[in-house]
């Protein structure tokens, strides 16, 4: 029965425990943190992307106050922003430097929507969105490695993440002596 009576070294045993646990919980949430701050940044640069795309307005159109977007100068105007920030050569491979690295970004969905189209209403996987006037609209799909961690918990190497922007122009009229 000494060994249900001697009870020293257990704290030692659950600081241990706990360090252990404290150690993996913080690895997962940086882990977790990483994915999340690259997917707002390359949201952030598809939503550029698609502003440009979405700026290419047919100039005889514009003149009848009507944005009818241009859609090969859209399609050019897109990948090359989106080249540009994500630094991604001509077949969307990741260049030294871009905050991809895990392998190249796919061009999942790309539609220039003009007002005779609108409202146009599409879905990608279980997102549906309805467009009401001219726009630009992608979706892109790009691999993320996974951290340390989460590989060692048994996770998978890499994690395919989506992001989705729609961008429209929009026409502010105003008198030529208050531009």
């Amino acid at each position: 029965m000494m060994i249900l009576e001697d009870r020293r070294g257990s704290a030692s045993v659950l600081a241990l425990f706990m360090i252990v646990c404290f150690f993996a919980a913080g690895a997962l949430v940086t882990d977790a943190a990483r994915h999340f701050c690259i997917k707002v940044a390359v949201k952030h640069k598809l939503n550029l992307a698609c502003r440009s795309a979405a700026a290419q307005l047919d100039g005889e159109e514009l003149k009848n106050a009507s944005l009818v977007i241009d859609e090969a100068r859209a399609a050019q105007a897109f990948y090359d922003v989106l080249k540009t920030n994500l630094l991604l050569d001509d077949g969307l491979m990741p260049l030294p430097g871009s905050i991809l690295n895990s392998g190249p970004v796919r061009v999942v969905y790309f539609k220039v929507v003009n007002p005779g189209e609108a409202p146009f209403t599409y879905s990608y996987g279980g997102y549906v969105e309805t467009v009401d006037r001219a726009a630009v609209t992608a979706v892109i799909s790009f691999p993320v490695k996974s951290g340390a961690f989460a590989r060692l918990a048994g996770g998978p190497e890499e994690t395919v993440m989506y992001c989705h922007v729609t961008a429209a122009p929009e026409l502010i009229s105003r008198p030529v002596d208050k531009i």
